[in-house]
């Protein structure tokens, strides 16, 4: 979920201080909308992509989209084994 997500982020250790933000601005997201039931990335699924980037105030950029045409003829996208 970090690269759709937040990809890019700086690596600041000890405390990754931007990876924190941004995680407890999605758990606060998540913590106010979800069912008691859900995950997190089935209540990603139900709200949908654009309502999460406009719930959480992430940019949404033409790199999230995927637009990709060669997939059918070079991936296996069946569910026969084939070697």
């Amino acid at each position: 979920m970090q690269k759709l997500v937040m990809a890019g982020l700086p690596n600041n250790p000890p405390g990754w201080p931007e990876a924190t933000v941004a995680v407890k601005t999605i758990l606060d997201c998540y913590k106010q909308d979800a069912h008691d039931w859900e995950r997190l990335g089935e209540w990603v699924e139900r709200i949908g992509w654009p309502r999460f980037f406009e719930m959480t105030g992430f940019p949404f950029t033409r790199y999230h989209m995927d637009n990709w045409h060669g997939a059918r003829s070079t991936l296996n996208h069946s569910m026969h084994i084939r070697f």
